[in-house]
């Protein structure tokens, strides 16, 4: 152990990023297999920073919501052949994936683009346009920002559901993090043919654990009341990233295979998927995954939850032994279901504890805290303070070169009472956790106060923790 205490005063400027991240806490599946590489990048290339303007059509003013944020991927879509039904932007707007602006959002059209229409929404306020990269090979666009020819026989096209909204858990001001400046899909691998959770609307903000080997994609941290798993994974062209330099490699998820149900016999209820969705042993994200239906894929609804929110389908024999699996609604249109039976749920299995993503080399996760933070702690009272730490890498922890150090306190008052840096007491293998014990004295004031401490190898940082208590 190395026997010394505050040889260096902490910096001004790391007490102050701590108090920010102190303030900031109060208050509080398995994919298939990735998609062509070529695709994705081929979107990601391509910005709206200067070609936005340039091919706008001359207008004095946009209309209110109209123009998207102009750092979002512009939508790659096939110009119509002549005499199609064709749409043209009146300014710069943007490509859904539903009819709705609280729909995913695919990309920016551009003022002045043309895309093949291919139906209308049932109250005929949006227009389907061609999208090959989208899952469904659709998108929608509003029908007040564009001018429609020819899309008088046009099908009318079924409204698919609102995805719902995924819980992310947001960053500390120094963490590393990226903010949706759209209407985002959370997935559960780092390709558009991953299973979605859901959205991560534009604006919101969420901690950042790693990028996909591609760099393509952040893998976020999830509230694991509703994930298990507690990660998902974020197209980063979709994104604006804060202190994400050095940020580990996330390997993607093994994969599951990907499989239409059985084509339901005419005239009986039917589900049809909307997005790549998970079919499952059960009626709620805990239930095992079977296999992974595409967008598209229709199959027999033979039953559904008593909360509405899951459908039983006929599915091959190959996954499941009885042929049945299930499927949220969140994911899939219907068509005939009004008649379908309630079916009872088997047995709900364990709830999923949360897991850290498998990353590189190096890197670490927090996995619990003791005392919880803004626990009350009496003036002058001693207390201990534990966090455990996981090893997320590759490499074992050795007591010669990984340290846990003190890194600051809040308004520089201290609470631990020992020294501002450990040896590691034993090696912490790939996987396995490690826990840390600091004594304590809450000051004799009243008031909020809290310390942050981080483990090290050198001069890398694998990952930083803290704690904060309320003096009555």
């Amino acid at each position: 152990m190395k026997k010394f205490r505050r040889l260096f005063p902490v910096s001004l400027l790391v007490v102050m990023a701590f108090a920010l991240v102190l303030s900031a806490c109060g208050g509080s599946e398995t994919p298939v297999p990735t998609q062509d590489v070529a695709q994705i990048q081929t979107q990601s290339a391509q910005t709206v920073v200067a070609d936005m303007t340039a091919a706008a059509p001359a207008a004095t003013e946009a209309p209110p919501g109209a123009t998207p944020d102009p750092n979002i991927p512009v939508a790659v879509v096939p110009t119509p052949a002549s005499g199609e039904p064709a749409a043209i932007a009146n300014y710069n707007t943007a490509i859904f994936s539903g009819p709705g602006t609280n729909y995913v959002v695919y990309g920016a059209f551009l003022g002045g683009r043309t895309a093949q229409v291919v139906g209308k929404s049932e109250d005929s306020l949006w227009w389907a346009v061609s999208v090959p990269v989208a899952p469904d090979g659709n998108g929608w666009v509003d029908a007040a920002w564009v001018t429609v020819s020819g899309a008088d026989g046009v099908p009318v096209l079924p409204t698919p559901p609102v995805p719902p909204t995924v819980e992310l858990v947001p960053p500390a001001p120094e963490d590393p993090q990226a903010t949706a400046i759209a209407n985002a899909y959370v997935r559960t691998g780092p390709a558009t043919n991953f299973p979605a959770y859901g959205i991560a609307p534009a604006g919101v903000t969420a901690r950042v654990l790693g990028k996909s080997e591609d760099g393509q994609w952040w893998t976020v941290r999830l509230d694991p009341q509703y994930v298990g798993t507690g990660y998902g994974w974020v197209e980063a062209q979709y994104t604006t990233a804060q202190n994400v330099e050095g940020i580990q490699v996330i390997e993607s998820p093994d994969a599951t295979t990907t499989e239409a149900p059985p084509p339901p016999p005419a005239g009986v209820p039917t589900v049809t998927a909307v997005d790549f969705v998970n079919v499952r042993s059960g009626p709620g994200t805990t239930f095992s995954i079977y296999v992974v239906a595409p967008p598209g894929a229709a199959g027999e609804a033979v039953g559904k939850s008593a909360d509405g929110g899951w459908w039983q389908v006929k599915i091959s024999t190959q996954y499941a032994p009885d042929g049945l699996g299930w499927v949220s609604a969140d994911w899939v249109t219907t068509q005939g279901t009004e008649n379908v039976p309630v079916v009872e749920s088997p047995p709900a299995p364990p709830a999923v504890q949360p897991t850290p993503p498998p990353s590189g080399t190096t890197g670490c996760v927090l996995v619990s805290q003791t005392p919880a933070d803004g626990t009350a702690i009496t003036i002058g009272t001693p207390f201990d303070t534990t966090w455990v730490v996981q090893n997320t890498g590759t490499a074992t922890w050795n007591t010669q070169d990984y340290d846990i150090g003190f890194v600051g306190a809040l308004n520089n008052v201290y609470l631990h009472t020992g020294v501002d840096r450990y040896d590691l007491s034993a090696t912490v293998a790939p996987g396995a956790t490690y826990n840390f014990t600091v004594p304590m004295l809450a000051p004799f004031g009243p008031g909020q106060f809290g310390e942050m401490w981080q483990v090290i190898l050198g001069n890398q940082v694998l990952c930083q923790f803290y704690v904060y208590i309320t003096v009555p």
